[in-house]
């Protein structure tokens, strides 16, 4: 529904809140055909007009009107109107709510790259979903061949999924309730296992010599990498700090990572 369906009495007749939930959920599907390309310039034109409306009942700033024919100036002008209604609503701004049901200039399931790497990251006791489905879309942008996870969610869980942009529904996953012997197995087949932790000896990651088949192992958000998996490493790197912190988040880390051992692998 292109213009909004309710009057001004009834709408004025509504909780604060409940005004801002009840335009959220006009704007969303209208967001969706913005992106997908599904909204004729006209429709814009009477959602403008519209929305204009809802706002001078609400007594709120007359908003600028993107031009006509700019795409992009429309998904940023209706992502911000949602994201400005959720926060008087109280309600958490979530970027993934919006991006759930459309393409991001995604490869299309039929045209996916082969991975760039025969390298692998080792997920140990993690417990954040949203930091497990960030390090899949971040190992899939990096051109990582899988991730093992050790006592730690995957795919299976509909959370994961969201957050990694569904990047996880086609990066191969290991699940394994013994990460130290499984890392074993993939040390006797000719790969390298490479921690991320602030050990003694531990390497910056730039100066470390990435080579392919090397698995790095990522720790738990609490206690790092647990001793028993500790043991199966043959390297360490990490990550030098220059605040006050002493360390990052999980997923973080992962993308500095990925990304510094694809720059040096590819070069």
């Amino acid at each position: 529904m292109i213009c909004f369906h309710f009057t001004r009495k009834k709408f004025l007749s509504l909780s604060s809140t409940g005004r801002h939930r009840w335009i959220i959920k006009w704007l969303s599907p209208i967001y969706q055909q913005i992106v997908t390309n599904r909204i004729s310039m006209e429709s814009l034109d009477l959602f403008f007009t519209s929305y204009s409306d809802v706002l001078a009942w609400m007594e709120e700033e007359k908003p600028v009107k993107p031009c006509r024919q700019h795409h992009k100036l429309w998904v940023e002008f209706v992502s911000d109107a949602i994201h400005f209604h959720r926060t008087q609503a109280n309600q958490v701004v979530r970027d993934q709510d919006l991006f759930l049901n459309i393409e991001k200039n995604d490869l299309g399931e039929n045209t996916r790259r082969a991975p760039a790497f025969d390298c692998h990251m080792a997920l140990d006791g993690l417990r954040s979903l949203f930091n497990v489905g960030s390090i899949f879309r971040v190992c899939d942008a990096g051109g990582f061949s899988s991730i093992i996870l050790g006592s730690t969610p995957g795919r299976e869980d509909p959370r994961v999924l969201k957050t990694s942009m569904q990047a996880a529904q086609w990066m191969p996953q290991t699940p394994t309730d013994n990460l130290a012997e499984t890392l074993e197995i993939r040390k006797n087949q000719g790969y390298r296992i490479v921690g991320i932790e602030t050990v003694q000896g531990a390497v910056p990651y730039a100066d470390y010599p990435w080579q392919n088949k090397t698995i790095i192992v990522l720790g738990n958000e609490e206690y790092g990498i647990s001793s028993h998996v500790l043991k199966v490493c043959d390297d360490f790197i990490r990550i030098p700090m220059f605040g006050r912190k002493n360390s990052l988040n999980v997923a973080t880390a992962a993308a500095i990572v990925v990304f510094q051992a694809g720059l040096h692998l590819s070069a």
